[in-house]
């Protein structure tokens, strides 16, 4: 290891606060503790990693959850606008249609006909 490897390991167990050293003990300034770091630093980096892997996945999982709901909530808002407007273009147009229930298909057709879809 180069000591600038030493120096990233060395700032990294510092704000981990693991080795209990600040920046202005002695043992810091002589670096002491390296073989100590080292070896604390190959036990534990790689779980730290994999806890920030974990995260991201999860992180990642929720925003997919979310954007799916948000497409989810559009879509049915959109059925909603599109089925009113297809009944008051209906009763205006003297097609006989129920307030709630199946819009006839002559309606539909007609509707789509109209409005160019």
């Amino acid at each position: 290891m180069s000591v600038l490897d030493l120096e990233d390991m060395a700032a990294w167990c510092l704000r981990q606060r693991w080795l209990g050293y600040t920046e202005d003990d002695p043992a810091w300034q002589r670096r002491e503790f390296f073989p100590q770091l080292i070896e604390m630093y190959q036990s534990e980096r790689p779980k730290e990693l994999e806890r920030e892997r974990r995260k991201a996945e999860e992180r990642d999982r929720q925003q997919e959850l979310d954007r799916q709901r948000r497409e989810s909530t559009r879509a049915a808002a959109y059925h909603v606008w599109l089925m009113r407007d297809m009944r008051e273009w209906g009763r205006e147009n003297g097609y006989a249609i129920g307030t709630r229930g199946r819009i006839p298909r002559k309606v539909i057709e007609a509707y789509k006909e109209a409005k160019g879809l």
